[in-house]
């Protein structure tokens, strides 16, 4: 699963961007209008130039982000990617050059767009220069280190560490080796030692827990590589594959190369794309926004019925599991007796649950329950829409046995989801469930969250 610090640096590289795009833009209209070069009318406003920028920033990222230049744990050398940063840069200037030609509301100089080239190519290329070298240096100092476990002795292996030794700048660091024969455990390749047998891998993922897992062994099975993806998604844990192993490159793998070793994965899911993540958190807050403006008058109503009801809160606060993991508090109105779980301890709600007050039965009916969460969307505990999130105790037990459950947790959890508008929720079977969530995580769109809350406000099967 992707690092934090990946996301992090990610996340600064868009921002570096978008200030370097703005610093040429001003730049370039400086040096062509103020810094002494022949006009042919008086010096236009800045004012009449700053709408560009409009057109220009998002022309700018979008093409970044076609490139590539904003996907996490990329392996690229400092002067390939300054070429690739000039190279798209190029291919933006053309692009709004062209746009140019049709729009007739203002008449921009050309020699402006050639400064805007020129100096976007030198100040985005430093800017990106600065970020790598800063990236570089911590992982020099062994900072933000990704742990790398191989699972296999070979060649190939020892070409994978060779390669993370003279680059220590990726930040990737083998800590041990798993190898088919006996007579190899407590031999070292460089100082990366052979720590057990392959047939264990399940026993030593546990204990090391490393950040991610290559696959290099070629007698793997078929049955043996789904369970060890299975399990690596159970522990968030990113995995690699070498790339002539069983000859599984589909159209749904990406090939990663390191010096000549080429290394398979999974595609990353659309919501690791920081941009949609940027897309979707706006659109986040933005209805979250409305909706809480909106469903103040209600929810005062609601609270009053509440306290009218019966003694106890009227917001009732749980532990929840979110993104990679992490536990929130997720709130609701109250539902429920004060002490509904005392006996029982935690359980599903089911029809005809007699712990619901009179209240409760009503809000749950009609799902009024559940908006006080927009709190959680608004501080960006939990979006709109995703997976539902659970409550620690039915992690992990659902991790043990439900394959593929923790793969859910690589987006942030939601109000509603793809499964409940499809009457999945409640006590219902977990493993249909998970196909529902894997189906939104791996197709998201913005549309297809504003279809899944359209659906929300309709469909109210199985809300005891």
């Amino acid at each position: 699963m992707r690092s934090r610090h990946s996301r992090r640096m990610v996340t600064a590289a868009l921002i570096c961007d978008s200030a370097m795009i703005v610093l040429s833009f001003i730049t370039a209209y400086y040096i062509r209008f103020l810094g002494g070069l022949p006009l042919e009318q008086s010096t236009p406003p800045l004012s009449d130039y700053w709408p560009a920028l409009l057109a220009i920033l998002p022309v700018y990222l979008w093409l970044f982000r076609e490139a590539d230049l904003y996907r996490p744990s990329r392996h690229m050398r400092r002067v390939e990617e300054i070429f690739l940063v000039i190279k798209v840069v190029t291919y933006a200037v053309i692009l709004l050059l062209a746009i140019t030609f049709f729009y007739r509301g203002f008449s921009y100089s050309r020699l402006f767009l050639f400064f805007i080239w020129l100096f976007s190519c030198i100040f985005i290329s430093v800017g990106r220069y600065g970020l790598i070298q800063w990236d570089y240096w911590r992982h020099e100092r062994k900072k933000d280190l990704v742990e790398v476990f191989i699972i296999g002795f070979n060649p190939s292996t020892r070409v994978l560490i060779e390669w993370t030794k003279m680059n220590p700048h990726y930040g990737q660091r083998p800590v041990g080796i798993l190898a088919k024969n006996v007579e190899d455990i407590g031999k070292h390749v460089d100082d990366v030692p052979v720590l057990g047998l392959t047939e264990h891998w399940e026993t030593f993922l546990r204990k090391v827990h490393p950040g991610q897992v290559v696959l290099l062994d070629e007698c793997f099975s078929r049955e043996n590589v789904m369970k060890l993806v299975a399990t690596c998604e159970d522990l968030l844990i990113d995995f690699k594959m070498g790339a002539d192993i069983h000859g599984l490159i589909a159209a749904n793998v990406s090939v990663e190369y390191i010096s000549r070793l080429p290394l398979l994965g999974f595609r990353s899911l659309p919501l690791d794309d920081p941009w949609n993540r940027f897309l979707k958190r706006i659109f986040d807050l933005l209805v979250a926004g409305v909706m809480a403006v909106v469903f103040l008058p209600v929810g005062a109503v609601i609270a009053l019925l509440i306290r009218l009801d019966g003694k106890g809160p009227v917001l009732y606060f749980q532990e929840r599991i979110g993104r990679d993991g992490n536990v929130f508090r997720l709130i609701k109105f109250r539902t429920m007796r004060v002490d509904a779980e005392e006996e029982t301890g935690p359980v599903w709600a089911g029809p005809e649950d007699d712990r619901r007050t009179r209240a409760g039965e009503f809000l749950r009916r009609w799902n009024l329950d559940e908006f006080p969460q927009l709190l959680n969307v608004l501080k960006g505990q939990m979006s709109l829409v995703g997976p539902r999130p659970e409550r620690p105790h039915f992690v992990e037990k659902f991790r043990e046995s439900v394959p593929r459950y923790m793969v859910r947790h690589r987006v942030k959890s939601g109000l509603t989801g793809w499964a409940q508008v499809h009457g999945l929720r409640g006590n219902t079977p977990i493993e249909e469930r998970i196909k529902y969530d894997l189906y939104y995580m791996e197709n998201w769109s913005v549309m297809l969250d504003v279809e899944i809350l359209v659906m929300t406000l309709l469909a109210f099967k199985n809300a005891y």
